[in-house]
């Protein structure tokens, strides 16, 4: 299994820092901006999505799709897709942050300095530099020790 770093526009950016672990299974995603600090660690089958892939009208979600069965036999199914419905906001993980196995990071999220995020938690809102988050959505449950802090 791979990790995938997919653009689904011309717009999207992803930029990864010196010494970031990132293991298998993981996804990138991005139409906005994602910023992956310095020795960040990330763990299997993570989503990192920096948009809300779809509008939240219907109507602008079957044309949408009705668009990409048109384009899915030429080999792109958002080639001609119609972001202006779409939320879409940056996504940065700060240095030192963990991210356990399978955690859904979603749009305009920070994840602050040695964060760590719980397996499996779907993270909807900014995590405070070095406190402990888990759960969908992700919930701060527990600072980190002055002694396992950045030293």
């Amino acid at each position: 299994m791979h990790n995938e770093f997919i653009f689904e526009s011309t717009r999207g950016e992803i930029t990864v820092g010196d010494g970031v672990f990132i293991n298998s299974g993981t996804k990138v995603i991005s139409r906005s901006s994602i910023v992956i600090g310095d020795a960040v660690t990330i763990g299997w089958g993570c989503v990192i999505y920096d948009h809300n892939s779809h509008s939240i009208s219907y109507l602008d979600r079957i044309a949408d799709q009705d668009q990409q069965l048109i384009d899915f036999p030429r080999g792109n199914m958002v080639a001609n897709k119609d972001w202006r419905s779409v939320a879409a906001e940056p996504i940065k993980i700060c240095n030192y942050a963990w991210l356990g196995f399978d955690v859904v990071v979603l749009k305009g999220v920070t994840i602050g300095e040695g964060a760590i995020i719980g397996a499996r938690a779907v993270v909807t809102k900014n995590v405070p530099p070095w406190t402990i988050a888990v759960g969908n959505p992700a919930r701060v449950v527990k600072e980190i020790p002055i002694e396992f802090r950045k030293r």
